[in-house]
Order: structure tokens, then sequence, then C-alpha cells
């Protein structure tokens, strides 16, 4: 009878790739350039500003400055010398003004990094002077009308405004611009790599503006009609501009734009965004005051009856006032910013960790501009200085984005110059017109208008987020604000896909009551109003359960100038944050049945609600989601079922056009066998059923009168840490199958197989202390074998199944298989005592007491600690699970241990930055692949920080030999606090290299590096598969854990018939018919603890014993790699060693072959290894099929 242990791996290696990453640090575009990791094959896009911590060879790398070495020896021969003033001022400055030194050198190293350079500035100052000098040489056209737009099509440009809108009234003529001038964040010297686009603002003439132009869309017009005949004027002049194209200013459609790109080496890092501006004070600002209306309803409708009353347009107000105000705001920042200064330095800070987020662009976007004047704001308010630091500044700026409510009353720009618009605004018109307020210095026009409510309150989470960040000392604060790119798909914690046309779109927008008044106001683009009008409605459905809703930004479109502009996509993807105390609720508590809001909740559940009385005696309206018998995994789904409901109930939207992103990886953790006659769901109600026989079980060992009495009773089994990809169910045998033999079963000698695979759970008694405990290893072990026989003598009695074995005793117990063990702790130190050749001992470390201590005392713990992280985060047995039955279905099971994936699981779930901890499974998988796709393993040490367990020292020590003993320590470095052992003192030095000589074992052998470059591989094609495929209605996420075999030289191809965990396969067999007593298996069903039962086969996988014995037996000349959980491939490669002819020698002539005629070389005998392949495995290997040489 075979009884394996399978994959609690302890294994370790190390990879040679050369990145700077950190976990789960992505290689993201930070400085703009593009660079390529040769040593590994493919290309990351995008520069990694990256900074090795306290590596003076890591500033160099990265085009710092050189460092200096600190040992010198002065004329006296002392090692050191002491610091400059110089240097202690710095040292002063720093603790004052800054996080930590590392975080200022970092900081410092990052902003030269993005910076514009001073050969890029004048460079395209050169260009802008060559640009404004073709300008000054158009000639002037005659006047024509506004609307006419033939000659926009005999220069080849097509009318970029949205098609409907109704013909602008006046006229139109071009005459060379007054003034061309950069303006934005190239003028204030806050310019960065992640926004390419720099910013000039044409100044038109006055005979080209009408002192009406405010009115119906002319100005609009007219910009856009000046914009065209510059572009249309510029197709002639290719040394001057590469390639044109329109796009949109804040995603913004009745304000396109012309983006043009110049030409030579400026242009393929550069572009310029063309702005045409109004001349200076031509119109009143009062003109563009948010209650006004600039547009009449009669002209945009044409069969509107006149009112007396035109509604508000302030969204049309703030298009035309960015271009009336842009000159203002430009001299503001231009006097208020100086090149260089601590404000501007900040300010670049601030929009790196809004472009890391995607905030910086797009529909409802936190422009750099916005930021720039509310550090001005901050500046006047006297909330920061022009003394304090970058990092202070950028922490303020943040806590007054914690700190303030801008949809409630919004900051307003000081100024110091009252105007004439300011004198007549009314603070309070803002609010009921604008989502969220932030007024300029004019006090007309919101600087905020197209930021959406539901984006201001993703700036204040993300906000939120970096003030913990700093805070914590877990986190590498820099990284997780500055490095790491936020993906929104790794973001939330389920997605909301909402598919809408046109018409679907404008249905919801009528049902808000002002659909008319709101097209009108956006010039027919209406979609703001439909997004806000959707979220507000999910909001209102999830209630507590959620903790953002937030939508998925995109970048502005552009499109080629003699294409018309695309239509408008109504679509939105609304990313949620989930509340885990609540989120997974069945009810949704109501107000009480006898207050008024009662109507208003009837109202939006609509037939959903109803009455229902509280264990407290009250009475509430409520809606029930589910039975209360509802596993885990279908509670999951919940938000999604409210979501459809209040969506249709409220908004009329059809469930077709709703899609979730939630259950679609969670089906690879349903067992097909299982499901049938059990609540197996996603497995964690398998899971709690598993560890509750195990509690039953302790409770009964314990009360065992034996010689010693039992101290403690625990359990190394990954059940136990809620991470066994498939736990078992309770299970009754059918001997149909099979034949008894003392109630045991046992194959009949027919050809009989075992259909179903039954995992036991590894159980350790830990027996009170003696004296009367032997001193030699092999009386222990007959000591132990006593216990096993009295217990097993005390449950036979009250008649359970027991059986003996070498080292354990099996139980069956409610349905399940424990192997019951007696441990002693004092055999860990026995098993180090070794023979000195003077006949005494001496203590030193040994494999077996290695192994002992790890199964006996390490993975006890460990899996105890990872049992809390699942109290803790419910998301966590899911996570791992699915983690873990990935890395297996890519048949690197073996090679990558179980227990380095379920520490990584856990560090994303402890350090979580630059997100919250996942809530749901699905979030988690793809962090892991994230980190497994971009982490340097050669430079990133894993400190698993398990119930906060590490001192400060273990952290300072582990780093410090992580970083002077790295070429010595495994591929994979990662350590917990229960791999250190307890010393008596840190002084000592062999007491201190005795506590951390156990750190990192679990890598110790395993993975190679070979192995984590594999990963690294597959982890990265899974992630682009996630990316383009994961919010499609119809994908096959089962793609993800398919593997491919064109890389393996043999692919071995096992029958079904013999495999016990077919069921456990990515695409098992189907089955048409449930198990029954007529069928030969099995049927999952609760069973009576104390009833005589049939004890099963346990840990029998034929396919896995196969591969065992391979490795043990090929494993110095291929790798062997196979899918544990239903695998019916073993994939073979040859280790390159083995095909180099050798010298010949006898003892290693096993699997080779003699050649040569003079010289005789050993050579691999490849025929007769694959003939031994197939004996080993007769009658459960099919075909073998030999890929390459």
């Amino acid at each position: 009878m075979h009884d394996v242990e399978q994959n609690d791996g302890d294994d370790g290696g190390s990879e040679d790739i050369d990145s700077d990453n950190k976990p789960g640090s992505s290689e993201e575009e930070v400085s703009g350039e593009e660079e390529t990791d040769e040593e590994d094959g493919f290309g990351d896009q995008g520069q990694e500003v990256q900074e090795q911590a306290g590596s003076k060879r890591a500033l160099n790398d990265q085009g710092g400055k050189p460092s200096k070495s600190a040992r010198i020896e002065d004329k006296d021969g002392k090692l050191y010398q002491p610091p400059t003033m110089e240097e202690l001022s710095v040292l002063r400055e720093t603790q004052m003004l800054y996080h930590s030194n590392l975080f200022r050198m970092q900081m410092e190293e990052l902003l030269g990094e993005v910076s514009m350079k001073d050969k890029q500035r004048h460079q395209l100052q050169d260009w802008l002077t060559r640009f404004s000098g073709f300008l000054s040489t158009l000639p002037n056209t005659k006047e024509c009308l506004l609307q006419s737009t033939h000659w926009m099509q005999e220069k080849g440009v097509c009318d970029p405004a949205l098609a409907g809108i109704p013909d602008v009234q006046g006229r139109f003529i071009f005459a060379p611009p007054t003034m061309v001038e950069f303006v934005g964040s190239f003028a204030a010297s806050t310019v960065t790599k992640l926004n390419k686009a720099i910013d000039v603002m044409v100044t038109m003439p006055q005979e080209c503006v009408h002192k009406l132009d405010w009115r119906d869309g002319r100005w609009l017009s007219k910009r856009i009609k000046y914009s065209a005949w510059i572009a249309g004027s510029l197709r002639e002049k290719p040394d001057l501009v590469a390639s044109q194209c329109w796009t949109t200013h804040l995603g913004v459609s009745s304000r396109p734009t012309l983006q043009v790109t110049p030409s030579g080496d400026i242009g393929k890092k550069w572009k310029v965004n063309i702005f045409p501006v109004p001349p200076a004070e031509f119109f009143k600002p009062s003109r563009f005051l948010p209650e006004k209306c600039n547009l009449n309803l009669k002209w945009f409708y044409g069969d509107a009856e006149e009112v007396e009353m035109q509604p508000p347009t302030p969204l049309y107000n703030w298009a035309c006032g960015v271009d009336v105000f842009m000159p203002q705001h430009s001299r503001l920042i231009q006097t208020s910013l100086s090149p260089g200064s601590n404000l501007v330095q900040g300010i670049k800070l601030l929009k790196i960790w809004l472009a890391q987020r995607r905030l910086d662009r797009g529909i409802g976007c936190f422009s750099g501009h916005v930021v720039t004047l509310l550090v001005l704001h901050l500046l006047h308010v006297k909330k920061i200085n022009a003394h304090m630091s970058p990092y202070q500044i950028f922490r303020s700026v943040l806590l007054s984005l914690t700190d303030g409510d801008w949809s409630v009353s919004g900051p307003k720009h000081a100024t110091s110059i009252p105007s004439e618009a300011t004198a007549t605004t009314n603070p309070q018109v803002f609010p009921p017109l604008y989502p969220v307020v932030f007024t300029d210095s004019s006090g007309v026009l919101n600087l905020a208008a197209t930021l959406t409510l539901a984006d201001y309150k993703r700036v204040r989470h993300e906000a939120e987020l970096a003030l913990s960040f700093l805070s914590s000392s877990d986190t590498d604060s820099f990284e997780s604000l500055f490095i790491k790119k936020v993906e929104m798909l790794q973001f939330s914690d389920q997605i909301l896909c909402l598919q809408l046309k046109q018409k679907e779109g404008l249905e919801v927008l009528s049902r808000t009551g002002n659909h008319r008044e709101v097209m009108m106001d956006g010039l027919g683009d209406g979609r703001v109003a439909v997004w806000s009008e959707v979220v507000r409605v999910v909001e209102e459905g999830l209630g507590d359960r959620k903790l953002l809703v937030a939508p998925l930004r995109s970048d502005p479109e552009s499109w080629p100038l003699d294409q018309v502009p695309p239509k408008l996509q109504w679509s939105i993807n609304l990313g949620l944050i989930f509340n885990p105390h609540a989120a997974w609720a069945l009810l949704t508590k109501g107000p009480a049945a006898d207050t008024p809001e009662v109507a208003v909740f009837r109202q939006f559940w609509g037939e959903k609600s109803s009455l229902r009385r509280f264990q407290d005696g009250s009475f509430h309206e409520a809606v029930l989601w589910g039975d209360p018998n509802e596993s885990v995994g279908k509670r999951r789904l919940i938000p999604e079922e409210i979501c459809r409901w209040v969506l249709g109930q409220q908004l009329d939207i059809k469930k077709k056009s709703v899609h979730f992103v939630n259950r679609q990886t969670e089906a690879l953790l349903h067992h097909q066998a299982y499901e049938k006659e059990f609540l197996y769901a996603t497995g964690e109600e398998a899971t709690v059923s598993f560890i509750q026989a195990y509690d039953s079980l302790s409770r009964k060992l314990r009360s065992l009168d034996l010689p010693l009495k039992i101290s403690a009773v625990q359990s190394s089994s990954d059940v136990i840490r809620h991470s066994r990809v498939f736990p078992t169910v309770p299970r009754a045998i059918d001997a149909t199958d099979c034949r008894l033999l003392t109630n045991r079963v046992i194959f009949p000698p027919d050809g009989g197989r075992c259909k179903t695979f039954t995992y036991p759970m590894e159980v350790m008694l830990l027996l009170e202390i003696s004296g009367k405990w032997p001193d030699n290893l092999s009386a222990i072990q007959a000591i132990k074998t006593e216990f096993h026989l009295k217990i097993l003598e005390m449950l036979r009695i009250d008649g359970f199944t027991v059986e003996l074995f070498q080292t354990y005793l099996r139980i069956l117990w409610e349905g399940y298989v424990f192997h019951v063990r007696v441990c002693y702790m004092r055999e860990i130190y026995l098993c180090r005592l070794v023979d000195t050749p003077d006949g005494d001992c001496k203590e030193q470390e040994t494999a077996a007491a290695t192994r002992l201590e790890r199964h006996t005392d390490i993975l006890p713990r460990f899996s105890t600690a990872l049992a809390s992280m699942q109290a803790d985060h419910s998301s966590f047995s899911g996570a791992v699970r699915l983690c873990k039955r990935w890395v297996s279905s890519q048949l690197l099971c073996g090679h990558l241990p179980q227990v380095a994936v379920e520490l990584l699981v856990a560090y994303l779930y402890l350090v979580p930055a630059p997100y919250t901890p996942p809530h749901t499974p699905h979030v988690a998988f793809l962090r892991f692949l994230h980190l497994l796709a971009h982490t340097d393993w050669k430079t990133t040490p894993f400190l698993v920080n398990l119930n906060d367990a590490f001192t400060v020292e273990d952290l300072v020590e582990l780093n410090q030999r992580f970083t002077s003993q790295r070429s010595t320590l495994p591929s994979m470095f990662v350590v917990t606090p229960y791999d250190l052992r307890n010393i008596k003192s840190t002084e000592d030095p062999a007491d201190k290299d005795k506590r951390y000589k156990l750190a990192s074992h679990w890598t110790r052998t395993a993975p190679l590096p070979q192995i984590l470059y594999r990963s690294k591989q597959l982890a990265g094609a899974a992630l682009d598969f996630f990316s383009f495929n994961l919010l499609k209605k119809t994908v096959d996420i089962k793609t993800v854990f398919r593997p491919s075999y064109d890389d393996y030289d043999v692919v071995i191809h096992l029958e079904d018939y013999h495999l016990s965990r077919l069921d456990e396969a990515v695409d098992p067999k189907n089955t048409t018919t449930k198990p029954s007593a007529k069928k030969k298996g099995w049927k999952p069903q609760m069973v009576n603890p104390k009833e005589n039962q049939t004890m099963p086969i346990a840990m029998f996988d034929p396919a896995f014993l196969y591969v065992k014995e391979l490795r043990e037996s090929y494993g110095h000349l291929a790798l062997f790699f196979h899918d544990e959980h239903g695998g019916q491939v073993v994939g073979v490669v040859w280790k390159p060693a083995a095909l180099t002819p050798q010298e010949l020698k006898i003892n290693t002539l096993e699997g080779h072959k003699v050649v040569g005629v003079k010289e005789f070389k050993q050579v691999m005998n490849i025929d007769a290894i694959l003939s031994d392949f197939k004996s080993l495995g007769i009658g459960l290997v099919g075909q073998i099929k030999l890929k390459k040489t």
C-alpha cells in the first residue's frame, strides 16, 4: 500500500534577470524612455525608475551622480573622515523636511529622470520660434460663413465637431495670431515625461473674434475653424511638423484640439497641443458665470418654444471660459513658480502620483492644471510655504484632499485683485450646477467642472491610501506611490461592465428629467450625465457593501485630420471595491416600518422589498438576496445580483447589457464529482467541514487515558491553512469496486482501479514532558509505536475504524481520513548529535534534524498563522487555491513549492500597496500573476511578516544578509518569522547565525532560476490575456490554465482510466449520470462518526507516483513536469549537460551508450530511456512523443 506525502514543498533557487523591481513592482513607463531586457530575451515597455534600497551602485546604473566611497584614509591613517559642515547641513535638512534619507535620494533621482532635459527644452523653444514665424507669414483670408466647411475639405481637414449640432451663425476670418507662447506645464517647468503633450496658446487677433461669440456655440466653432486653417497650412511644412491629428481637451467632445508632432528628434518624444484663445479682456468674465445661459433651446432643438427663463449652461460656459481665462491662469502660474523651486518639484511628484493611477487624463480626470492651481491655492492660504520640501508639499496636498469635500464646499482660489466678476459671484451658485467645485481666482471658472463625483471620490480614496503608505513601516512607500502603476483590473474587487448604445443612454438620461438641457449643455454629448446617474444608482443599491465605485479610465481619443471624429462610446466600466464585512450579507436592511423613509425604500427596491421582523423585535423593510445556507462562492455574487436589479428597476437597463467580472476564474475551483451531491461550490465549505472534523477528533484524542497526557494536537496539513486546492468531502466506499480485507480496501487482482482520490490530514500529538524518554532514537521510535498501539486499541473499543502503519495511525473519522502520529520535540535535538572521532558527541545541523524541525515545529505554527489570515480576509482561501491551481496547471508542481506560493499570496494581503487588500479571489490571482511577471528575484527579498512577529532587528538583519550573501541564498528568498529560531542572545555571532540558519528554507532547493524565468514568462502571457479579454462577455478563462507542450522535448500521455484525480482537471471528462450504488465508485455523504466504516485507500495517485519514480530514476538527466490535479500529460525536458558527450565512466553509464572508435565517449541513450519510461508506467502510459532531440 502506497502512502505518499505530496507537495508540501521545501525547495528554492535564483534567477538571472536585470531588473530592480521590488515585490509586485511594475516595470512601467516613468522616464518615458524605452528599454530592452536583453538577458531575458524580451522587451519591457517603458523605463523602470527603480531605486535599489541604499545601493550606491544602483544610482550609477540609473544615471545618477557617481557615488564616492566613504572608506577614506587621511594622512594620520584614520579610516573615516568626519562629516563636513555641508554634509551635516544636508543631514539636518533631511531629518526635518523629508520622510527619510533614502526617500530623499529616491525622490531626487526620480525627479531627475522624469523632468525634461535642458536640451529638449531648448529644442522646443527653437521649434516654437519657427512655428510662430510660420504662422505670422500666413495671409489673411476672406470672410466666410462660420458653418461653411468647403474650404476645410479643400485643405484635407475634416470637421472635428460632433455630427448633429445645429449650424452656428456668424462669420469666420483667419488672420495671423498676435502671440504664440507656451503655457501650462512647460511654461511653469512642471512638465514630466509621463505626459508627453505640451500646450501652446495662440492668441487670435481682434478682427477674428466678435463680441457675441459667447452665444450659441460660436466661440467653440470659431476655435475649431481657426485650428483647422492652421492644420491645413501646416500640411505644406513637413520640415516643421511631422504629423497632425485631432484630440479632445480633457476628453470633452465639445473642445476638439489640434495636436501636432514637431519634425526631428524632438517630435519622437513630445507632442504639441494648439489652443486658440481670444484677445485679452475681449469678453466680459461675468458672461461665463455658471448660472448664465449662453445657449438657446430653440437654436439647439429647432422646434422648442421660446421660454422666459432659459436653463443655465454651466458646462458650455466652462468650455468657453477655459480659453478666455487661459492667459490669466498662465500669468498667475508663471509669476508664482520659479524653475527648480520646491513648489515645482512638489507639483511634479503629484503629477507622477496621478499618472501612475491614470487619474490625469481622459473624461473626468484630475488634470495637472488643477494640481498646479491647487498647490498655489494652498500656498496663498498658508497651508504650505515655499520653504517646504517637495515631500512635505506632496503630503500637505494629500492631507488637503482628504480633509475637505469639494462636492459640498469646494476651495476658492484666492486672489488679492478683485475683478468685476469676482464681485458679482455667489459661491452658493456652483454646487447645484457642478458635482465638484474648485473655483479659480476670477471666481467665474470652475476648475473641476469636468471632474465627476465618482472620479473625485477615487482621488480622495487614493490620497487616503497614499497617506497610509507614508505612515506605514511595512510598505516601501516611495515605490508604492511613484513607481508601481495601478492597473484597474487589479484595483477592483469586481468590475461592472455596462454595454450601452446611444439610444439606451438617451433613455437613461430621459429619466433624469432635464435631459434636453443636459444634451444642449454638452452640445450633443450627455455621456457624463448618464454615467453619473448609473454610478448614483449603483452606489445607492450597494450601500454599505461598497467602499468605492470608480469608473475605469481611458485615454482621450485621437483621430487623423481627414477623418470624422469617432462615434461616442456610451458604455462604461465601473470598478467596485467592497467592504468585506458587509459586502456578502444576505440582507439589505431598510428603514423602520414607522418612518417616512419607507416609501422611498420601497420605490427604489420595488417588489424585492418586504417587511421583516428582526431578533430585537423591530420591524424593518428589507431585501433578502439568498438562502442562509448559500455557499461563500454564491455570496460573492450578491453584489452582481443587486446591481442588475437596481439598474433594471431604476434605469430600465436590460440584463443583457450588464456584464460582471467576478466568477470567471472561480470556476476552476469547482469539482465536477463533488458538486453532484454536496454543497461544494468553490471549496470553502468543504475546507471548514474538514477542519471541524479535525477539531472533533482532537477533542476525542485529548480525552484518551494514556500513560502521558496529550498536551497539544496540531496539524501541518494545507487544509488547516485553507489552501488545499480541492479539499475532500466525507464519503462512503462502495465495495463493489474493490474487495475488503479487515475493513481496508484493496484493489482486486483483475485490473480494478481506484476511481477517487482521498487526502488524509496529518495530525501530530505532543505529549506532556517526562524524564523517562530515552536518548536513543530507535528506542524513542519504539515507544512512539507503543503509544500508537494504545491509541488504536482505545479507538477500536469505541467502534472507530483505525489502521496501524509503521510511523502513524490511519483513522477514519466522520468520513475523513487522518494520519495521526506521536511527536517528541527533543528528537530534533537528538538528530543533531553526531559522533566525533574521539568518541564524544557534538551538536551540528543535519538534514534529518532540519526535516524533522520543519515538519513538527515550523510547519504547524506557520499553518496556524495562515489560518488566522483566512479569518482576517475571507477571500484568502479562494485566492491561494486559485493561484496554486494555476501553478499546477502550468506543470510546475514540484518545481515551484506550494508553500512558497502560499507565502507569496499571503504577502499580497499583508503588503497590498498600491492597492487595498484583495476582497475577491480573482483579484488576488491577478496580483499574484503580476508579482511573478514583474519581480526581480535577484534583488528582491520577500519578508512575509505573519502576525507582525518580525522585530525591527530581524528586518534589518535579514535585509543585510540578503545583500551581503545573495550568491549563496536561494533564487526565491522568502522568509517568515517562524523560520527564525529562538536564541539566548543576539550579541553572540554564533547564536545570531543559528537564528537565521533556516531563513527561506522553503525555497532552499527549488525553484531553479530556469523555473523562475519560465514562471515569469507564463505569468506575463496570462496577464496579457486577461488585460485584452477579461472585460469581454464571451471569453474562455480556461485558456490561461491550459498548458502548451511545445517547449518539452518529450511528452508522455497517460491513460485516463487509471487517473484517480481526473475530476480535478481543467477540462474534466463529462459525466451524464450521478454516482450511485449500482455504479462503481462512491458518493459523498455525511456519515455517523461511530458507525463502523470501511477505510478508503488514501493518497493513491498513480500519475504522481509515476512522476516521482521518474524523478528518482532519471532526475540527473531530465526535468519532469506534471499537473497533479488530473493532468494527463507528463512533460520532459532534457538537461543540457545530459545531451553533451561525456568521458566514459562506468559508474555513470546508466542511461547512456558508448560511441566512438579510437576515443570512447558516452552519450545519452534516448531510445532506451524512452523504453524505460514506457516500462515504468505499464498500463498507465499511453503514447510517448519525442518532440525534439
